[in-house]
């Protein structure tokens, strides 16, 4: 017999994946683009289910926050 579960499902969150032709348009980059980052496991965490390959949305707004370029004040 399995001992109860002790943790909350309240405190999970739930994680939404994205398929990789969509997190590359979201991107605006082209699909192998993404493919290579994927082999070379280079910034985005993927998950692979099977034969199918997604990417977390926390992953994917975490490389565009660590790349933005904040537009300058006073200039117009």
């Amino acid at each position: 017999m399995s001992a109860p579960c002790t943790h909350n499902n309240s405190e999970k969150k739930a994680m939404k994946l994205l398929r990789l032709p969509v997190a590359a348009d979201r991107l605006g980059l082209k699909l192998s683009t993404l493919r290579d980052w994927r082999l070379k496991r280079k910034y985005l965490d993927f998950v692979e289910i099977g034969r199918a390959v997604a990417v977390t949305e926390e992953s994917l707004e975490r490389l565009i926050q660590a790349n933005l370029i904040p537009a300058r004040e006073g200039r117009q």
